[in-house]
């Protein structure tokens, strides 16, 4: 059995813990400032170190978010830190999953889904069984009881016939430590995704469901912003989203430089590693326009509604907002 997604109430009591994070990582305060010569200063965090998170990676080492005239600040903060550090002003925008986003919404934060970087579930199940069926009362990691991992792993059990009272679901924390405990033995199955999975086939393991190929509709990373400080901020929000916009057409066309981020933020060096994860995110899971949809937000509700009753009465519709997308690209 897994517990219930923490309320907004404890979220938000959890910001504290949050801004002590910022302030050991630099981060600013509740509201952007202005830097010398007009510079807007953003502090933006993001909750895994995957490869997902390039986009954000590259705008910011190739200096797009700077031509924008931004200061950008990103800071590293797991799920249940990142997003009360957004609805309590610790950071400007946040590179969150829709479960995140609808859990928060549905507990009475007022936020809205700017863009999806990972338009859906960028994960494999990787297992030692034949048969699906032998996963029964198997130990199955995942980060926690409400993040994109979770929901991707119910959209999984849900493919290949099986529920989540036939298996237990183990929160671990983080995409790393659910990689390391599969790779350990510790549990019996978990979604994994390049580069971690050469040494998770290495250690006899094999993909049971590739779920990236059902074309699911979600957002395993998006950007998220408050509504109070949208209203005073669109311009630095559009500026930010077009070096994003810079980053991803980077991305997709430059594999020399996108392998050599790689390098830098998820600490890989294996060529085979490299050349396996720049074709799966570039060329298959990174969209070209990272419009944020209902439907990605949906997938996310219709997994969370069973252990957050909230959740039942929660319009989608009202958390995308891709209006400060580049209108051109």
């Amino acid at each position: 059995m897994v517990s219930r997604p923490r309320t907004l109430l404890a979220s938000v009591a959890a910001a504290g813990a949050a801004a002590l994070v910022l302030s050991a990582c630099g981060g600013g305060g509740g509201s952007s400032a202005s830097g010398g010569s007009g510079t807007k200063t953003l502090t933006v965090s993001y909750s895994q170190v995957v490869a997902d998170e390039l986009p954000i990676w590259i705008a910011q080492d190739a200096g797009y978010f700077k031509k924008q005239g931004l200061s950008v600040k990103l800071v590293s903060l797991d799920s249940s830190n990142g997003f009360p550090a957004l609805v309590s002003g610790q950071t400007q925008l946040a590179s969150i999953g829709a479960s995140e986003m609808v859990a928060g919404a549905a507990n009475g934060a007022k936020v809205k889904y700017l863009a999806t970087l990972t338009p859906v579930f960028p994960y494999k199940m990787y297992a030692k069984v034949s048969d699906p069926q032998e996963l029964k009362g198997k130990r199955i990691g995942v980060t926690s009881t409400s993040g994109s991992l979770y929901v991707a792993t119910l959209a999984a059990l849900k493919q290949l016939g099986l529920s989540p009272s036939d298996v237990q679901l183990v929160p671990l924390g983080s995409v790393t430590n659910v990689n390391n405990a599969l790779v350990a033995g510790t549990i019996d199955a978990a979604m994994s995704h390049p580069p971690a999975t050469g040494k998770i086939e290495a250690a006899g393991y094999h993909s049971i469901l590739d779920l990236a190929k059902q074309k699911i509709p979600t957002s395993n990373v998006g950007i998220a912003a408050t509504q109070s400080w949208l209203s005073g901020n669109g311009d630095s929000v559009r500026k930010f989203l077009a070096a994003i916009q810079q980053g991803i057409k980077r991305e997709k066309s430059d594999k020399t430089y996108t392998e050599q981020e790689m390098r830098d933020h998820l600490q890989v060096t294996d060529q085979q590693a490299l050349d396996e994860t720049y074709e799966y995110y570039a060329q298959e899971v990174l969209p070209d326009v990272p419009t944020p949809t209902a439907a990605q937000l949906q997938t996310s509700k219709d997994a969370l509604v069973a252990s957050l009753p909230a959740a039942k009465q929660l319009d989608v519709k009202s958390l995308v907002d891709p209006s400060y997308l580049p209108s051109s690209h």
